[in-house]
């Protein structure tokens, strides 16, 4: 098996994490090669098409395509900036983390969600980016978010706060609260979540990394099946007064996997775990 590394075309912190990616490959004696799409695997950073990483979705295509494996690094969730998330074919539910899963991981990584919240004043709408694989086959993000409003305001008379995507502006429905999301002080492109999310009462967002938060934080949250987080939120709008708060321990179990340090991804132990999924995919 040989992988090829697109490293040119990553964030700019992604350096340490690809240099930590070439020391576990050379740990486990893998070939690997620089921006070969002639390679049995590719190796990309994000599935954001857009900026340093837009000429990635050319490899994608190209590899997904012929049925050949991706893995993707991004940054983490879990502890922003000290872990990085590794996933074979997204970033999603839908992605491969590997099948063998150790409980104590949860602890090892400091994960602490907080209690299920049984109260709360607002819905909030998280927005994503339309740039994004993780978007792909939805509405444009203007109608989608239009859309959702309506709909919710079938069910619901809360406050509905959207809070706006950094990278992208929209102009959200009559009677929406606007919160315009602030750069966090002496950290890399992070932005403030926790501020929308203090009086919520319940999170609305398609897959990307804000549901995982919310959960985190014990917010119910209302998602789309291809959400990592899907398996503890809720896919029914209708149920927005009365949310599912299901018991998240195997969830957490998963997601202690989906992230690793950089000591960890220079050991070789996250990319072996996902081996046997890449001679399978």
């Amino acid at each position: 098996m040989r992988l090829s590394i697109f490293d040119q075309w990553g964030a700019g912190n992604s350096g340490p994490v690809w240099a930590a990616f070439r020391a576990g490959l050379d740990r486990l004696g893998l070939e690997y090669s620089s921006h070969d799409t002639s390679a049995d695997v590719a190796v990309i950073w994000s599935v954001v098409w857009a900026g340093r990483m837009r000429q990635n979705r050319t490899v994608w295509e190209q590899f997904r395509r012929s049925q050949r494996p991706v893995v993707v690094l991004e940054v983490g969730t879990l502890r922003r900036g000290n872990t990085w998330k590794m996933g074979v074919n997204g970033l999603g539910r839908g992605a491969y983390w590997g099948d063998e899963f150790d409980h104590s991981r949860v602890q090892l990584l400091g994960i602490k969600p907080r209690p299920w919240r049984s109260s709360g004043q607002d819905i909030v709408i998280v927005q994503q980016r339309g740039d994004s694989e993780q978007w792909q086959g939805l509405p444009p993000t203007g109608q989608w978010l239009a859309d959702t409003v309506a709909q919710l305001r079938n069910y619901t008379n809360r406050t509905i706060r959207v809070r706006r995507h950094p990278r992208q502006t929209l102009q959200a429905p009559a009677g929406c609260v606007v919160d315009i999301p602030h750069r966090l002080p002496n950290a890399y492109d992070d932005f403030d979540l926790d501020t929308s999310l203090s009086t919520a009462w319940a999170v609305v967002n398609a897959n990307s990394g804000a549901g995982v938060s919310a959960v985190l934080q014990g917010i119910p949250l209302f998602c789309y099946e291809s959400s990592l987080a899907s398996t503890v939120g809720n896919l029914d709008w209708c149920q927005i007064e009365q949310p599912h708060m299901p018991d998240r321990r195997d969830w957490l179990t998963l997601l202690a996997h989906t992230e690793w340090t950089t000591e960890e991804i220079a050991s070789g132990y996250p990319i072996k775990r996902l081996l046997r999924g890449l001679e399978s995919l």
